[in-house]
């Protein structure tokens, strides 16, 4: 079974990409949502925990209620988040969010460690620094994560 993986789609961070990032992401979560595709959120509290400046995208399309939160840059940190794709018998996971460089990569090497299929859709994801994100991009692939760009 696959789900949709959102990350890290937060206020906060928004205004450091490209201002159609959000209504691609949407985009996606929306066709996942009609292929019944369970979509999964992935918030950043920060450190020392949650306050209004870390809340997901206003506009951000919300299709579950899978909202997980995390202080540190992997998805996988959340141990609720790990316990709920065992128990669906979740095998796939396509991720899009921000930022590609940080905790997209971090979420995408843990997955593949831990015996997932993982897509990254570039279509969906960025990150703050283009340059950087290409090698990021040769190391997923390297580790075995499927990168699609449409």
């Amino acid at each position: 079974m696959k789900i949709l993986l959102v990350i890290d789609v937060q206020e906060k961070y928004l205004r450091y990409y490209d201002a159609d990032l959000l209504p691609r992401i949407n985009a996606r979560i929306s066709a996942a949502k009609s292929d019944r595709d369970p979509v999964f959120y992935v918030r950043n509290i920060g450190i020392h925990g949650d306050n209004d400046s870390y809340n997901l995208a206003n506009n951000l399309l919300i299709a579950s209620d899978y909202i997980y939160e995390k202080r540190f840059p992997c998805a996988f940190t959340n141990d609720s988040f790990a316990k709920e794709l065992k128990d669906m018998k979740i095998t796939e996971l396509e991720i899009i969010g921000v930022d590609g460089n940080c905790c997209v990569k971090k979420t995408c090497l843990d997955a593949i460690s831990s015996g997932y299929k993982v897509t990254l859709n570039l279509h969906c994801t960025s990150a703050r620094n283009k340059k950087i994100f290409e090698k990021t991009c040769k190391e997923l692939s390297d580790a075995g994560v499927i990168i699609i760009k449409t």
